[in-house]
């Protein structure tokens, strides 16, 4: 008896892993059926983050130096 309570406990969790599964591998579908970026994303979008780096760096030493 306490055999089949505890199977019964555990079907709903299961029911739910598997609905969260579901949900779950459609958004990676979903996620997969965007377009690739384009070259020009693919090329500027380091670039730019790179550009930001040396700016807010010349802009710390900058001001480091101005406090010594």
């Amino acid at each position: 008896m306490r055999q089949n309570d505890r199977e019964n406990l555990e079907q709903p969790t299961n029911q739910a892993s598997i609905e969260q599964l579901h949900r779950d591998v459609a958004a990676l579908a979903e996620e997969m059926r965007s377009p690739a970026p384009t070259a020009a994303r693919a090329f500027l979008l380091p670039f730019s983050i790179g550009a930001a780096f040396a700016l807010t760096t010349f802009i710390v030493v900058a001001f480091i130096g101005r406090l010594i």
